[in-house]
Formats: C-alpha cells, sequence, structure tokens
C-alpha cells in the first residue's frame, strides 16, 4: 500500500511537471522556443518560409490600423552556415525577418529579388558583405518607383517571423574570403509608402514603416 501511494506521489509531480513544461512553450513559445529549436535542429527554421507568407489584396481598403500606426515595427538577423571548402559545396544564411508589433504590418518581398549588394534605388530585402569584394553583386530588384506591385507585398501577422534561406555558390566566393575577416548582414530598404488607386480608403500601401526608410541586421562573421 505505501508502495503505492509512492508511486500515486510519482505520477503526480510528473503530471504537475508536464503542465509546467506545456505552460513555458505556451508563454516562451513566440519568442525563445523556434530560436532554440533552430539552434537545435540544423533542418529547422525559426519561422515560416517568408515565400508563403500572406499576399497583399487590396491594400487600398484592407490594412491593419495598428501596423499603419507602427513605426520600425521589423527585426532582423542572419544565420550563416560555416564557410564550404573552396570550390566546393554552398554558403547558406539564413535570413530571419520578424515583426515585433501586434498589428500586421506589409514588407516589399520576392524571393527572386534578394540581391547582394544594395541598390539605394529599389526596395527590398539584401545580402551585404563586408568588405565587400569578397563576393560578387548578384541579382536585380522591380521595385524602382512608388507603384509596388501587390505581387510583391506579402504580410506578416502580429509578433510573427520568417525566414528565407539564400543558398550562394562556392564558386561565387572570392578566395580572398578565406584569408580575410568577412561578415554579412541583412538588410530592407523601403523607398516609399506605396501608391493606392483614387478613392480607396487608405492613401498609400503602408510600406513607410522604417525611419530613414533603410534597416540592417548586425553583421555576422563568416567561419570556416
Amino acid at each position: 500500500m505505501t508502495q503505492f501511494f509512492r508511486r500515486g506521489e510519482e505520477n503526480t509531480n510528473n503530471v504537475v511537471g508536464i503542465i509546467l513544461l506545456v505552460m513555458l512553450l505556451v508563454f516562451s513559445g513566440p519568442t525563445i522556443l523556434p530560436t532554440l529549436l533552430a539552434r537545435t535542429l540544423p533542418f529547422a527554421d525559426e519561422g515560416v518560409p517568408c515565400t508563403r507568407l500572406r499576399l497583399a489584396d487590396n491594400r487600398g481598403r484592407h490594412q491593419s490600423y495598428i501596423g499603419r500606426s507602427s513605426t520600425n515595427p521589423l527585426a532582423l538577423r542572419v544565420i550563416p552556415s560555416p564557410l564550404p571548402p573552396p570550390g566546393e559545396g554552398a554558403l547558406l544564411i539564413r535570413m530571419v525577418i520578424e515583426n515585433t508589433t501586434i498589428g500586421t504590418v506589409p514588407i516589399v518581398f520576392d524571393e527572386r529579388q534578394i540581391i547582394i549588394g544594395d541598390d539605394p534605388n529599389s526596395s527590398g530585402f539584401g545580402l551585404i558583405f563586408r568588405p565587400a569584394n569578397g563576393m560578387r553583386t548578384i541579382g536585380v530588384r522591380q521595385t524602382q518607383g512608388n507603384n509596388i506591385q501587390e505581387s510583391f507585398v506579402r504580410l506578416l501577422g502580429p509578433r510573427q517571423r520568417c525566414v528565407h534561406r539564400v543558398t550562394i555558390p562556392a564558386a561565387s566566393i572570392d578566395p580572398i574570403v578565406y584569408t580575410q575577416q568577412t561578415s554579412v548582414s541583412m538588410y530592407y530598404r523601403i523607398l516609399t509608402a506605396g501608391a493606392t488607386p483614387p478613392g480607396s480608403v487608405f492613401p498609400d500601401q503602408g510600406l513607410a514603416r522604417i525611419t530613414g526608410g533603410f534597416l540592417e541586421s548586425s553583421p555576422v562573421e563568416l567561419v570556416r
């Protein structure tokens, strides 16, 4: 009988432990849990692929008032893989984009227009290597001017984060990268609030949420 009660006490402790674990996952999930999983499991990402974010739909009439009132709502981070051997494989860089607000925020994102190097005349995301001579410039953005196509606008929900993976073949990596310290950062440039048709509820697409129109992540050094 004494053994039975001891087992019952152990079971109670196990149940309490499971409840506490579930509560921890619920409250830490949006921030801590995804990061922990990504660092523990190399194949796991911290958020959904950015290509799966909801596309904008009639921004002239459908916008979040909280999102429109936000300033600097994005947090950016890069996670590079180790450098591949010279001439072999590829360098993988994960670009993490997080909406730190409780409103839905629009971003100009198209997976075909993630460039290496900066184009000050277009809006969107890119990667910057320092020194710049280690990587050749890749890609062209087609988001010049005030008229941003809605097919280039994605929506980040409240507290949501997404991840985009960029693969750079070893052939695009200058050998000098293996002999000097090189860092990589990601950036977001937005040059316009975006135009909406005459008679719309909202005067623009709500894209101009970044002070100065430019946001850059902290640089991360590439390692072998």
